[in-house]
């Protein structure tokens, strides 16, 4: 079983890990100028650019 402490760690660690994924994914979506970037198949980050570009 976990101690305390681990659970704790643990907990933080996945509470800093969401936070993070909905600030800046979460911040895109609300943005026009942000997009998803793609490498191959997989996500890989976001790009900020005006949409006349695109």
């Amino acid at each position: 079983m976990m101690d305390a402490w681990t659970r704790f760690l643990l907990g933080a660690t996945f509470v800093a890990v969401v936070g993070y994924v909905g600030l800046v994914y979460g911040g895109c979506a609300l943005d026009r100028d942000c997009h998803f970037r793609n490498c191959g198949r997989s996500l890989c980050g976001v790009v900020t650019e005006p949409a006349r570009h695109r």
